[in-house]
């Protein structure tokens, strides 16, 4: 009975001193509403901005098997910079060039040494060249973003040449919002929050990590549907949201020069043998209009344009049937990589050879060169 009765005495208690804190907290709050200026009344949270990058030391295991159903599973790993694998190949290599993309350079569904960053660094080797390659690529991400990832990340490991190849992610973020603010960060939230939460738990709980996995996963899904005439009945871009694009590319191209990093642009091919993978938003009228602008900038700023589409439409006569060099009209099979590696990689071999000091003493590097006649010219 002595105890029955003593903890209702302490509920009562608590509930006391809970009324009495509320109450002296609130007498505080409209005191200091009243008597004191708050600096922070109405300013919002730190603003944050992603990098649009994987996580370091990743390791996924990817299902292909609407693409590929002998060879159904590949696996996505990335080291501890955040690059996919395979990269740093050498300790002490002859030079470094990265590449930024999209989902067409970070070829999540390609063989790990079949992706054609990595590939190009074994081509380049048959050439008697030790070149690390690092793919920064993620899925969705806009010229914007690559152009943050590469000063933010990717300088800090001085590569001597940075790839960039971008469009119809542009042209999908474009034709909704209309300018690239949407990527330009927000204010921390309590989804910001819960998703480092988790990110955390899933490390230390299989558990946790398991139901991470189950909502962030997609598989592929669907068969071929035929949309013969899609590619050529979409409008092209207006000239506002075109020069958005252009101004990006020449931002990526100064800002790579003013970190004596020489740029290289890369046009991106679309195929028009479209099907149920194929991204919504793709728009092969844009596509097309951006390309042009890509090779525009790179002559008007004399920087090496890798003219993809050139390339198949020249040299690989199925290009454009399906499932031949593309699962989707835009992402790479595993031969549509190799291909794409042959060719980026004979053009690379040229540049990284013209940079190379031609003797021990005293020789200009090819950016030196280009950049004593780009000021003769201004003279």
């Amino acid at each position: 009975m002595g105890n029955g009765a003593i903890k209702p005495r302490r509920t009562a208690k608590f509930l006391a001193i809970l009324v009495v804190a509320t109450i002296a907290v609130t007498l505080v709050e409209v005191g200091l509403h009243i008597l004191w200026h708050n600096p922070y009344r109405n300013e919002s949270p730190d603003h944050l901005v992603k990098l649009r990058m994987h996580h370091p030391e990743s390791d996924r295991v990817l299902d292909r098997s609407v693409i590929d159903t002998d060879n159904a599973r590949v696996r996505l790993r990335t080291d501890k910079r955040s690059y996919i694998l395979p990269s740093f190949q050498y300790s002490d290599p002859d030079a470094t060039v990265a590449f930024l993309g999209g989902s067409t350079t970070e070829c999540s569904i390609v063989e790990e040494e079949l992706r054609f960053p990595a590939l190009v660094s074994r081509l380049l080797k048959a050439d008697g060249l030790n070149v690390n390659t690092l793919n920064a690529a993620r899925s969705g991400n806009t010229v914007h973003d690559s152009l943050n990832v590469f000063i933010n990340h990717v300088s800090f490991d001085s590569p001597d040449v940075v790839v960039l190849m971008h469009a119809s992610n542009d042209i999908g973020i474009l034709s909704h919002a209309r300018d690239y603010r949407s990527r330009t960060g927000h204010p921390v939230s309590t989804r910001d929050l819960a998703k480092w939460a988790a990110q955390m738990a899933s490390q230390k709980f299989y558990f946790f990590a398991l139901i991470r996995h189950v909502a962030t996963t997609t598989r592929a899904q669907g068969g071929q549907v035929d949309r013969t005439d899609w590619r050529y009945s979409q409008q092209p871009f207006d000239d506002e949201l075109a020069r958005a694009f252009r101004q990006k590319l020449l931002a990526f191209v100064q800002v790579s020069r003013a970190l004596e990093i020489e740029p290289v642009l890369m046009t991106q091919p679309f195929s028009g043998s479209t099907n149920a993978l194929t991204p919504d938003w793709l728009n092969g009228t844009a596509q097309d209009q951006f390309n042009i602008i890509i090779r525009e900038v790179g002559k008007d700023q004399r920087v090496l344009v890798i003219d993809l589409v050139e390339y198949l439409q020249q040299n690989v006569p199925d290009w454009d049937e399906p499932m031949a060099v593309f699962y989707d009209a835009i992402h790479v099979t595993d031969r549509g990589s190799q291909l794409y590696a042959t060719h980026i990689s004979s053009k690379l071999k040229m540049l990284l050879k013209e940079q190379l000091p031609r003797t021990s003493t005293g020789a200009l590097t090819h950016l030196q060169i280009q950049r004593e006649e780009q000021v003769g010219q201004d003279d």
